[in-house]
């Protein structure tokens, strides 16, 4: 046998170069789909925190601190569930608008050049992730490692 293959099969020729550092993912996702995929997020989150707003204002507190109804042998009064209901809404709206948060600094991410990389490792955090959940700013070993997901 003769010609490159040859020569590439019996090791004359240098191995090509082995690329240091993390691997490099394809880059479907560019930056202004990234940005409008959070801008729907926010609209999504914002619209969320408005329907809970109203479910809670329509929870009358009045209404709850006048309710007489079951004593506690009976499994207390309904005004103790809509006392429940507001706490539970309230404590919903609150971690919505820290998520809004979340979206403001991912998209503040968006502005340095490493935005597509693990906040936590550096390694690429990959465009399939950061489409599904684009205010993400871990990797997926990164997220598991935390414990919480």
């Amino acid at each position: 046998m003769t010609g490159g293959f040859s020569k590439l099969r019996h090791g004359m020729l240098p191995a090509p170069p082995i690329e240091k550092g993390p691997p490099r993912m394809s880059s479907s996702l560019t930056v202004a789909k990234h940005r409008a995929n959070l801008q729907k997020l926010r609209e999504e989150t914002e619209a969320g925190i408005a329907t809970l707003e109203v479910s809670y204002n329509e929870l009358d507190p009045e209404e709850a601190a006048s309710d007489v109804g079951a004593g506690e042998d009976e499994g207390g009064s309904e005004g103790d569930l809509t006392r429940f209901e507001r706490d539970r809404i309230r404590a919903r709206i609150a971690e919505e608008k820290l998520f809004l948060e979340v979206i403001d600094a991912a998209e503040a991410r968006t502005h340095d050049r490493n935005w597509k990389n693990c906040a936590k490792c550096g390694n690429p955090i990959g465009d399939p992730r950061l489409e599904a959940l684009p205010a993400t700013e871990l990797c997926v070993t990164c997220k598991a490692n935390r414990g919480s997901w």
